[in-house]
């Protein structure tokens, strides 16, 4: 009878062991597996990243006097992003949930003030000029925080500030 308790005994001391040993393998390579994922995406993002926030050069923090463009600029920049967006590199594929609210908002205003007015040389309005170029400056903030370039270290409680506003006496 001893035998037979200890036999049983053994068979299900290892059967537990080959199950824990499984489920912790699987845990383990699921775990490895999403994070090779996260890092190839990491990577591809920061890619295309990089090509949008050096599209968004043409909505800088600020124009000087000579820089001011028209609307017929604006739809230039407008064809810019929408062939970042779709072109061949897919750029649009790889925008976080945040940074595409903030990107659709500013390709819907480069739309509006660039078909706004029916002379394509018109300047563009001071308010216009200004959301435009906040909405960029925050696009490229988002952008930063997305890849991690700008982070602090990582701990919730660390958070990026605002953009820092221009120097006075700076205008649209």
């Amino acid at each position: 009878m001893t035998l037979l308790i200890g036999l049983f005994g053994a068979l299900l001391g290892t059967l537990i062991g080959a199950i824990a040993t499984y489920l912790t393998t699987r845990s383990n390579m699921r775990l490895t597996l999403e994070h090779s994922y996260d890092q190839t995406l990491q990577g591809k993002r920061l890619e295309r990243y990089q090509a949008l926030f050096h599209a968004s050069k043409c909505l800088p923090r600020y124009w000087l006097p000579t820089e001011k463009p028209t609307r017929k600029d604006l739809q230039q920049f407008r064809q810019a992003f929408h062939d970042w967006y779709f072109g061949e590199e897919a750029g649009g594929m790889f925008l976080t949930p945040a940074a595409k609210v903030i990107y659709m908002r500013m390709l819907n205003l480069l739309v509006e003030a660039a078909y706004e007015s029916e002379e394509p040389e018109s300047p563009l309005s001071a308010a216009e000029s200004q959301t435009l170029r906040e909405l960029a400056s925050e696009l490229r903030h988002q952008l930063a925080e997305d890849v991690g370039a700008a982070n602090p270290p990582r701990l919730r409680w660390a958070r990026l500030g605002p953009p820092v506003p221009p120097p006075p006496g700076i205008s649209a």
